[in-house]
């Protein structure tokens, strides 16, 4: 089933396609409304037509951008670092599998990964497409504003149809449309908003599943105006952007306020305004205050004074106010967006970001169910068909909690004591799956028995030691 012929099934993809299309271009505009708000660019939604008329273009856009914040406060403390398919470690439950590791490692999903949740966290959900070439896994990540699947109704982690769209450098429009029997490919020319599509290409798709993962951001069930219940993800600055609104209008106000605050307005009293001798217009402008001008009169009439300075106060406790609610309501830690730390024990800074660790490791769960079903579709593209049913993998995460070097030590000498085994107390530390291998490489049976053996050792400071890994 190649090139451009028709199948019996052509017809019922069409339909698919544009259904698909069309959810795609309906939330193109929110999509579009969250990146401008994680990029800083919300305009200010309380200005009046007094102030644009006065102030004009001056703060047309400004923003004291907090979106950003918030997403990278989650998305930067999730970092996968491997993977555990229980089925191919040969009873030894703990080992990371080096196969999964290695398709990871060649689709340079450290960085993609990273992308593809933080694009998640911002818009609520990205894809995640595995292809084939040349008989490997290739894992391409999809932004949500060019692709999009569709699940069964009342079991949302089937994907029943998955969808791609982009533009050629020539301009012409490319659709991809994945079925778990087969994939279709349309192109259409340079109007992206008319003309009809061709099909270009019809493949029968050998897997038998849709090899496109969602990766949703807050998941929940929505049903949406048709009746037809869905799993959505949700980003985690849709619920601040009224705040960010807020706060951008109440830093505007001070600005203000401080602009007309900077020099005291000055009044005069008792004068007569001279006017020019030959044309007789007003000669106003020599008493125009600034902060280069001096007033003087010969008069013992006059008099001169000046208003009280505009306290700001209440605009930064107002603006401080705003980021504490921003701080509550995301679980962001208020010394991320505050920046004043003083005198604060680890054990305070531990309590505040409390709050943040529990909402990364919720979304660990989440995204780690997303990662492991990527990763079986890769297997079954390269034919392994072990690990590709294998319902047992797990999703491997650096830790999010942020933990001193002593706490950490102390606490992998407590867990050794009651017999936990190397791999894992070294994964307690903190080394990463690649770097347990290496440990193992390079000890001998006596120096591992030894290194399990001298666990509560010191430093010349007294403070408990495990060795360091290059």
């Amino acid at each position: 089933m190649t090139g451009a012929r028709r199948t019996a099934n052509a017809r019922t993809a069409e339909d698919i396609r544009d259904r698909l299309l069309a959810r795609l271009d309906a939330r193109k505009k929110e999509i579009e409304r969250l990146e401008e708000y994680y990029n800083g660019d919300h305009p200010l939604s309380f200005a009046s037509p007094q102030f644009a008329q006065t102030f004009g273009k001056l703060f047309e856009t400004f923003a004291d951008n907090w979106c950003e914040i918030v997403v990278s406060a989650a998305a930067e403390r999730l970092a996968v670092t491997g993977f555990r398919f229980k089925s191919t470690t040969a009873g030894d439950s703990q080992q990371a599998d080096d196969a999964a590791w290695e398709i990871w490692q060649r689709n340079n999903l450290d960085a993609e990964s990273s992308l593809a949740m933080t694009d998640a966290i911002k818009l609520g959900t990205s894809y995640a497409f595995v292809g084939e070439e040349d008989g490997k896994a290739v894992i391409n990540i999809d932004h949500p504003a060019d692709a999009i699947t569709e699940s069964q109704p009342m079991n949302p982690r089937k994907v029943t149809a998955g969808l791609r769209r982009w533009i050629d450098s020539d301009g012409t429009t490319f659709v991809v449309l994945a079925l778990p029997d087969a994939t279709y490919t349309w192109k259409r020319g340079t109007n992206i908003n008319g003309g009809t599509w061709s099909l270009a290409q019809a493949v029968r798709n050998s897997l038998g599943v849709v090899p496109m993962v969602p990766l949703r951001n807050n998941p929940r069930t929505h049903r949406n105006k048709t009746g037809w219940r869905e799993r959505i993800g949700v980003s985690d600055i849709a619920q601040i952007m009224g705040l960010q609104d807020a706060i951008d209008k109440t830093v505007v106000d001070m600005l203000v306020a401080s602009e007309f605050a900077g020099f005291r307005q000055r009044w005069v009293t008792g004068i007569d305004i001279p006017k020019d001798p030959v044309t007789g217009e007003s000669l106003a402008a020599a008493w125009t205050a600034g902060a280069s001008r001096l007033w003087t009169a010969e008069s013992d009439k006059t008099k001169f004074g000046e208003f009280d300075v505009t306290q700001l106060n209440n605009y930064v406790d107002a603006a401080s106010m705003l980021l504490q609610h921003l701080s509550a309501q995301t679980r962001t830690p208020p010394h991320y967006l505050i920046g004043q730390i003083v005198n604060a024990s680890g054990d305070a800074l531990k309590a505040a970001e409390t709050g943040l660790v529990a909402k990364v490791r919720s979304k660990q769960l989440v995204f780690g169910d997303d990662w492991e079903d990527i990763m079986r579709l890769a297997f079954r593209v390269e034919g392994d068909q072990e690990r590709a049913a294998d319902t047992s993998a797990e999703t491997i995460w650096r830790d999010p909690e942020t933990r001193s070097q002593a706490e950490v030590t102390d606490s992998v000498i407590k867990l050794k004591t009651i017999g936990v085994p190397l791999e894992i107390l070294l994964e307690e530390y903190g080394y990463t799956p690649q770097q347990i291998q290496r440990v193992k490489e390079v000890i001998t049976s006596d120096n591992l028995r030894a290194l399990i053996d001298n666990l509560g050792t010191t430093n010349d400071q007294g403070d408990p030691t495990l060795p360091a890994v290059a």
